[in-house]
């Protein structure tokens, strides 16, 4: 762990402690215009986990219940996966102006606790070996119903040939989307603006592993597919489950 990562802690701790409202019933996370979400993913050092989220639920979420500038959140635990992950947190704002608003709300909310953001993540970064910090803007058009409706979650990461943006989100938008509402129980993508080298993040919900499986073998035979393939320099998936008590808005 560098002396960077408590610092950065505390700062996306202004970020996801913004808005979990557990006295609010969770609603479909379908996205919105100028809708942009952070996602985050933690990986905690061996049998730290459920102390880090013990202090997530204990300690932090008193802090979201008061704070408003929030569109949405979800939390993911790690289901199959790739890349190192434990944790996955979703947040969505009206914009990142919406995250600066979330983030001076909680502050002063924690102030009047007697607490702070920076001493709960701190104590967080200790039990955590690192994480990861991205932006994406959501593409209303490129998607369809919520993608974190069901127990499973596949997260898909495009890095695209370059200047081949418009074919993608093309592709996506007229002929994957329409093909997908008999394919997938919801989609979401988004473009990223802060990212190490990704261009896009596609969300696919599905109810069973089998589904999931279903879903790329399907996909295999179909055109729009191998034409997004042709324009992809690289794609990352992880399978993620959805965390009930996690679950806002």
């Amino acid at each position: 762990m560098t002396n960077s990562y408590v610092p950065r802690l505390i700062i996306l701790g202004c970020v996801c402690l913004a808005g979990l409202n557990l006295g609010t019933e969770a609603r479909a996370q379908t996205p919105v215009d100028r809708e942009v979400r952070q996602i985050v993913t933690f990986s905690s050092l061996p049998g730290q986990m459920s102390e880090a989220l013990r202090i997530y639920r204990d300690e932090a979420i008193p802090i979201y219940r008061e704070t408003e500038a929030l569109i949405s959140f979800r939390g993911f635990g790690e289901r199959e996966s790739p890349v190192p992950l434990d944790l996955m947190i979703v947040s969505a704002f009206n914009g990142m102006a919406g995250m600066d608003n979330a983030g001076t709300q909680q502050r002063k909310i924690a102030e009047l606790r007697g607490t702070s953001i920076g001493a709960i993540y701190g104590r967080l970064g200790a039990l955590t070996s690192g994480h990861t910090d991205q932006f994406i803007e959501m593409l209303p058009a490129l998607g369809a119903g919520d993608a974190s409706s069901t127990g499973l979650t596949a997260f898909v990461w495009y890095r695209l040939l370059p200047g081949r943006a418009g074919d993608f989100e093309y592709i996506i938008e007229h002929d994957l989307v329409p093909w997908e509402v008999d394919n997938v129980a919801g989609s979401a993508t988004g473009r990223f603006l802060l990212s190490d080298g990704w261009d896009y993040l596609r969300m696919l919900a599905f109810d069973s592993l089998g589904d999931y499986q279903e879903y790329w073998s399907s996909a295999e035979a179909d055109a729009n597919h191998s034409l997004i393939s042709r324009i992809t320099v690289e794609r990352r998936e992880v399978l993620v489950s959805s965390m009930s008590d996690f679950s806002i808005r």
